[in-house]
């Protein structure tokens, strides 16, 4: 009896442990409407649970195909926003993530050293440059996002409130997202690595990073001090950081942090071909054969930059115009 008595306790604690830990998504909602529930249940639902919906235009268009009427709709959209609410409410500055419906601050990582490959400058008698790299402790951050197209929120201290915090100053100086940069980290053994200077003996130091690795974002404007973040290509899983090029206070501060995350393995975007492999596409009228030398995903597909043989010159070509054989690229 007692043991009875203890597995009803323990599936009991299960369940509502499970209601706290529930998320909806924009499936759940459909999943819902399909076994049946009223609008009514589905809006209570939606009140009185957390959520990570996605109120886009296409993401809205999908749902109005499945069946979602209005009233469910608005009550996604109106309980969607309540996290930029809550977080104009407290008005605390920094880097946010979104995790379901709260946001996660992204804390500043310092850099645990740096090193200069001095290797190939000696090799090349000083002509080469010799790059200056800062690493950080581990090989994934302790930001993990499960998008490839995340959502940053950036919020900065009112000028006027004079509201300087020592430990936080990025987001006092700077007004703007414009004085970060996304760049993607480089994992070696157990820690990361980011490429921040340049040395060179004729030309001289440089220092930050090399803005041809750096990832494009689009700003969208919330007001004066908030802005909503993302990526301008979708984050193939990996390690990433926000890094401020503006210039530095005088007084004992220095650069040597970022604002670092993880894209989570799960996130993978699997493409048709690999780098190194040939494809076949239609050029002047004629199928011809390239080999893949690099992949970029974006928000509209996958490309492929391709190299043909005996030539310098590559190619950009969209994933679903590439083919597998001659003959298939001909039937095309």
């Amino acid at each position: 009896m007692k043991k009875l008595l203890l597995g009803a306790i323990l599936i009991f604690y299960s369940f509502i442990l499970f209601a706290q830990n529930e998320v909806l998504t924009n499936q759940s909602i459909i999943d819902m409407l399909e076994l049946g529930f009223s609008n009514d249940i589905i809006v209570t639902k939606i009140n009185t649970s957390k959520n990570n919906f996605d109120t886009s235009i296409q993401a809205l268009k999908e749902l109005k195909e499945k069946g979602v009427s209005n009233d469910i709709i608005v009550a996604m959209m109106q309980k969607n926003n309540n996290t930029e609410k809550q977080m104009k409410k407290t008005s605390r500055s920094g880097i946010y993530f979104k995790v379901g419906n709260e946001l996660k601050k992204i804390h500043p990582t310092a850099f645990s050293g740096t090193k200069t490959n001095t290797l190939g400058t000696a090799l090349t008698y000083g002509i080469a440059n010799a790059k200056i790299k800062s690493t950080m402790n581990g090989k994934h951050s302790n930001n993990v996002i499960d998008t490839n197209i995340p959502s940053f929120y950036f919020y900065f201290d009112d000028k006027e409130q004079n509201s300087f915090v020592v430990s936080n100053w990025w987001f006092t100086v700077a007004s703007s997202p414009n004085e970060f940069l996304l760049s993607k980290l480089t994992i070696k053994k157990n820690r990361r690595e980011l490429e921040t200077g340049k040395v060179n003996i004729y030309a001289g130091n440089s220092i930050g990073v090399d803005e041809d690795n750096t990832i494009g974002f689009e700003i969208e404007t919330i007001n004066d001090y908030e802005f909503k973040v993302t990526p301008s290509v979708p984050l193939l899983p990996g390690e990433y950081c926000f890094f401020y090029r503006g210039t530095v206070p005088q007084g004992g501060y220095n650069n040597q942090s970022v604002f670092d995350f993880s894209i989570s393995e799960s996130c993978n975007i699997e493409t048709k071909y690999k780098n190194d492999d040939y494809v076949w596409i239609v050029k002047d009228g004629k199928p011809r054969n390239y080999k893949i030398t690099s992949t970029e995903i974006r928000k509209d597909g996958v490309y492929y930059i391709l190299q043909q043989r005996n030539s310098w010159e590559p190619l950009e070509c969209k994933e679903s115009d590439c083919y597998s054989s001659k003959e298939e690229a001909i039937k095309k």
